[in-house]
Parts: structure tokens; sequence; C-alpha cells
């Protein structure tokens, strides 16, 4: 095998092959463990973790989650193990995915893989200090942190007061072990003691974040302390990080691990790993603002719940649930600020394709109080009566306007025609203006009258167009050239035999990613003549310049009525216009030639176009007309 190395972020390929040797976080592998992992992987079990896929032919769509849609045009193929998506463009083989999705290093991604599928990755020449190394070690010392957590809980003196708690909270001896709760006694440095005996650096927990420098700059303690401990896992099953509510009255009564190159509080959701099955099968998504209310749903039953991190909703949280579900139920406090939480959530739900709930609790109450006392049928009528997330919010905006005096209704007015503006359908638009001007007390054309300018000010300060991604259409792409297009397809299909190869050229093809992609099929062809199409695609993954083309073309199910009788009108007519195209460059020489006085030159140019002229004009006519619609 030839030494070609891998850089941590991406694969390099030399000459339409993988190199041989890859860095693997902190060494290197093989190209023959690559193809093990490959072989075994599945991609669609691994995409499902990850986006709800429906049957699509003899694909699998979803939502991508790489760009916002409503629509699915993420294309899973099992038989390729390829993804594309139709809308960004966004595609490759599993380990492309894995990376994309977790921003993981293509070599981390490897090994990770390999583990699920028992594959063994060796490592050598170690590299200490890199991103990826680092990332590696918080991992491991999260797990080890974790499980001296709940070894602590179970303690029978170090526990006693956490497992009080926890049984006064109702949280069940199974649920506390499913979900990986546990407990960290009242000791500035028991967990900086217990780890260092494991071998772990007090430098190491502060890059985890789980302990903090002292004032006076001399050692670490703690981070926390007297606090039941609820473990963050994510959808890979790694321990992130950490929240912990204080045992007693000491604030602040929730404290989460800070921000590390594992976790990002705003871009994680707790127990979205254990609801992911739930809210796949039920299309629905129950979203509370904290620990114990997540796992009070979930112990009820109600396993569908996920819970934020004491940060408001994100646009990537939006994005990590669109993956799975097509409906969302907000269950926040009934106070002012779970009616700020729901009011924040119009933004960020708008247009996402999803349906958005409000649930609002009796005055009192919060979803692990009220789910303990009145069970999931109670849950279940609120959520059957709960109004869309729109209607919540004009009728928050109504009340307050109501409330106050004339000037302060007409002021409120503008804010409840931006709500309306957020709903796409014009009939349901025009219904909630008559209802909101009857609640108001204003004529309903006054309404009307201000609405579009307010809806001009809106388009001209709107920033949705920038979210939806560019994407480079295939009938753009092969304006005036189709054969080219339909070539391509056929082969990545496995339908050019041995002759059709044969009459393959890169510089045939104007498009500079056909050239490419020919250019790497000829460099894989089997001994019968037959171009190898998975090696092909394993070899075009990566590649920046026909990676997205390959992937696309493969998942295509483009019908041809008779296709060797149409790879031949595409070659015909490939021939052709290369061609055409050469006389018309010995044309254009020709004439400089003779503006120069290049008597022998000229001479020489002008048998070479009579030669191209006469063979042309014996051959048949061979224009490829493509089945495909433009």
């Amino acid at each position: 095998m030839n030494p070609t190395t891998y850089q941590p972020t991406r694969q390099v390929v030399h000459d339409g092959a993988v190199g041989a040797a890859t860095l693997v976080g902190q060494g290197l592998i093989s190209d023959d463990i690559i193809d093990q992992v490959k072989g075994r992987v599945d991609i669609t079990e691994i995409v499902s973790h990850h986006v709800s896929l429906t049957k699509a032919g003899q694909n699998l769509k979803g939502l991508c989650p790489f760009h916002q849609e409503k629509s699915p045009s993420f294309t899973v193929s099992p038989s390729k193990q390829i993804f594309h998506c139709f809308g960004c463009g966004a595609g490759g083989n599993v380990f492309t995915f894995v990376t994309r999705i977790t921003g993981a290093s293509f070599p981390e991604v490897v090994r990770e893989l390999g583990r699920r599928v028992g594959v063994e990755v060796e490592e050598v020449a170690a590299h200490a200090g890199s991103q990826g190394g680092q990332a590696k070690r918080i991992e491991q010392l999260n797990h080890a942190a974790a499980a001296w957590f709940t070894q602590t809980l179970h303690d029978a003196r170090a526990g006693a007061v956490g497992r009080q708690y926890l049984e006064s909270r109702g949280i069940h001896p199974d649920t506390i072990n499913r979900f990986g709760i546990g407990v960290a006694p009242a000791e500035w440095d028991g967990l900086i003691k217990a780890l260092a005996k494991q071998g772990f650096a007090a430098g190491d927990l502060a890059a985890a974040g789980l302990v903090v420098a002292r004032d006076s700059g001399s050692g670490f303690y703690d981070r926390f302390r007297a606090r039941v401990m609820f473990t963050i896992t994510d959808l890979r099953k790694r321990v992130v990080g950490f929240g912990g509510r204080v045992l007693g009255d000491g604030m602040p009564k929730y404290l989460n691990s800070p921000d590390t190159l594992l976790f990002k509080k705003g871009q994680t959701l707790f127990a979205l790993d254990q609801a992911r099955e739930a809210i796949v099968r039920t299309k629905t998504v129950i979203v509370v603002e904290g620990y114990f209310d997540a796992i009070a749903l979930h112990q009820a039953g109600l396993t569908h719940t996920v819970a934020t991190l004491g940060t408001a909703l994100t646009p990537e949280h939006v994005q990590a649930l669109r993956r799975f579900a097509e409906n969302v139920v907000l269950l926040f406090d009934p106070d002012a600020a779970g009616v700020r939480a729901a009011l924040r959530g119009l933004d960020l739900f708008v247009n996402s394709g999803m349906g958005v709930k409000v649930i609002t609790l009796p005055a009192g109450e919060d979803p692990d109080t009220f789910v303990r006392k009145e069970g999931t049928g109670a849950f279940a009528r609120l959520e059957a009566a709960a109004p869309s997330l729109l209607d919540y919010a004009l009728d928050h905006a109504v009340k307050q306007a109501e409330a106050g005096s004339l000037e302060s209704r007409i002021q409120s007015v503008d804010g409840v025609l931006r709500i309306l503006q957020r709903s796409e359908h014009p009939i349901e638009r025009e219904q909630r203006i008559k209802i909101v001007a009857e609640r108001l007390g204003i004529n309903e054309s006054q309404l009307i009258q201000r609405y579009p300018a307010l809806l001009a000010q809106q388009q001209r300060g709107s920033v949705a167009a920038a979210l939806q991604p560019a994407s480079s259409s295939l009938s753009t792409l092969f304006k005036g050239v189709p054969e080219e297009r339909d070539l391509l397809l056929l082969l990545l299909h496995g339908k050019l035999l041995p002759a059709d190869v044969r009459r393959l050229r890169p510089e045939a093809f104007t498009v500079a990613p056909c050239r490419r992609l020919v250019a790497l099929a000829m460099a894989h062809l089997g001994q019968d003549g037959r171009i190898g199409v998975r090696a092909v695609l394993d070899a075009a993954m990566d590649d920046p310049e026909c990676g997205a083309l390959a992937t696309e073309l493969s998942i295509r199910d483009d019908h041809f009525d008779d296709v060797p009788m149409h790879i031949k009108a595409c070659l015909d007519s490939l021939d052709r216009k290369r061609a055409e195209q050469i006389l018309r460059d010995l044309i254009a020489r020709l004439k400089t030639a003779e503006r120069a006085g290049q008597v022998e030159e000229a001479r020489l140019l002008n048998v070479q176009i009579n030669e191209l002229r006469i063979r042309k004009a014996g051959a048949p006519p061979a224009g490829a007309v493509s089945l495909v619609k433009e």
C-alpha cells in the first residue's frame, strides 16, 4: 500500500484512490480497517438515530438535518450506502454523514463506528494535545465522573440526603438508574480526589468543566457540591455534561456544566437520546424547562419528552427537533417567565413545518407535580384542548390590549398584526383579523388597511430567505448538455457496458464535475471492462469538485425506455459535439495562421479541417435527445 495520509478533518484522495493510512484521533489506521468498518456499518441505521426516515420507493426520505426545510428532500440509499439532500446538495457516505452531524473529525468517526460494529481500530503514534484527543479525554472524564456521582448516591452515608430528596420528588429507583441520576457530596474536593486515583489530572477536570480554579490561583475545587446530579448524554450516548440541583437552600438552584468541546447548552436537549424513539413513533415531542419535569413525564409513560438546559429554546434546538418530530407541545410553567418562553417560540417555529401547541397548566402547578397528582389522562385532555402557538400568542396580545387604555389598544394592533403575518394561510389570517378586531373593538377595515404596510416592512427586513440554502439545480448545470447528465447517471447505476466505457473520454465533457467524475470512473475499471461503481462512489464522496454530483445522480431514479439505445445516443452526441468543437478550434487557428502569413501551418490545418468535414458528412446523424425532463 502507498502511505497516503488522511488529514484529521477530511479524507485526502489522490488519483481517485483513498490513502492507505490516516490519523484516527491519536493514531493511524489502514485502508483495510476503513473498508471493514464501511462494510459492516449500515448507513440507514446510523442516519435513523438523527433523522426520522420513511420509505420512498427503493430509498428512504426525511427532513434534512443540515438545513431548514418543510418537505423532505434528504434521501438515503440503502443499496448504495449513501445519502443526498436535493435541497442543499449535501451528500456522501456514512463517514461523511457522521462527520457533518457530530462535528467530529473523519478519523474519530472511523474509530466510533468501528466500536459500534466490532472492528478494532489500532492506534499508534500518539499525538497528545490535539483537539480530538482532548475531546476524547473529556468524554472519558465525564463517564468516570458520572459513575462516581451514581456510586455516591448509593453510598449509605454520603448519598442519604440525595436519596431522601429523590424519594420526596417521587422518582423511582429504576428511573434513577435509567437517567444516571447521582449526587455530589458537600465536599470541596471529593470529585478531584476520586478521579485523581484514576489518573486524571486537575487540569483535565478543568477542561471538562468539572472543577473551578480557586480565586487565589492555586489549585481547584469541585464545581458541583451538595447537589443531585443529572447526567447529560448526546444521541451517541456520550456523557457530554452535567446538571445539578442544589440540596437545600443554596444558590444557584440549578447549575450546569459550562460549554466544552463536547457540550453546548444552546444545542443540547436533556433526554433527547432517551426520547428519540418515542418521538419518531408518535411524531410528537413535548418540550419542558426542567430536568425533573422531563424525568417525571418519562416516568409517567410520556417518553417523548425533552427539556432545555436552563436556556431559552434556540434555533439549534428547533433544528434538532425537526429531524424527528412533526408536532411540538410546549409545556412551560404558567408564570410570566413561562409565558415569555412560549411567546419567544413563535419566532423560532414560524414556517418550520411543525405544528406547535402550548399547554397552560393550572396555577401553582408544574409538569412534575401535575402529572404525579392528576395522571397522564388529565395531561392528554390538556394537550387535546391546547391552542396552537399562534393562537396562544394572539390571545396573550389581545388580553394585554384589552386591559389597557384606547391608546394601548391602538399600539397593540401592530404587534397583533405582526403575529398574524407569521401564518402562511391567507384564509386563516382573515378569520383571525376578524376575531382580533372584535376583541379590540376596532373596525376590521382599519386592521386590513394597516396590514399591507406592516407586511411590506416585515418583508424588507426579513432574513428568512437567507436561511434557505442555495442549491445548484441539475437543469441549470446541464442546460444544453443533457447527454452528459444522463451518461453519468447511467454510469453510476452500473448500466454502461464495456463497449460503452471504451467510448468515454473525460475531455469530451464540458461540465467540469463530469470530467472529474469520468476520470475517477476510468481509474476504477475492472478486468471485465466495466466500471466499479461502488469504488467510484467511495472515491468521489469527499471530492469537492464532483462529490455532490455523484451522490445526487446515484440516488436519482430516472426512467429511460430503452437504456442501451439512449446510452448510444448520448455517446454519439458527445462525439458529434466534440468533433464540432475541434472543428471550430481548427478554423480559429487557421484564421490566425493566415493572418500571420504562416503558409505551411495554414496548409496543414486545411488538411485536418477537410478530413473532419468529410468524416462528419459521411457519419450518420447522431443527436441524443434526453428522455429526462429538464
